[in-house]
């Protein structure tokens, strides 16, 4: 299961959803509800990966054309 297949099942946009989610603010108590209850009739669970790559990470990515090249 993913957000847009909640939202979907909730017709309800994908903000909406992801605003349930994170607990965000303009959410109505009715969205809300109608949002979990999708949730749990789907058995939706946030992928822990996709999670992680929240905030800051302090990765750096590096493209060598030539690692075994000494001028890099």
């Amino acid at each position: 299961m993913t957000i847009p297949d909640v939202a979907s099942h909730a017709q309800v946009s994908v903000t909406a959803v992801s605003k349930v989610i994170r607990n965000a603010y303009g959410v109505s108590p009715a969205m809300k509800d109608k949002v979990k209850t999708a949730i749990e009739e789907l058995g939706y669970r946030p992928q822990a990966v996709a999670r992680g790559m929240r905030g800051r990470t302090f990765t750096i990515g590096l493209v060598l054309p030539h690692i075994r090249n000494p001028f890099f």
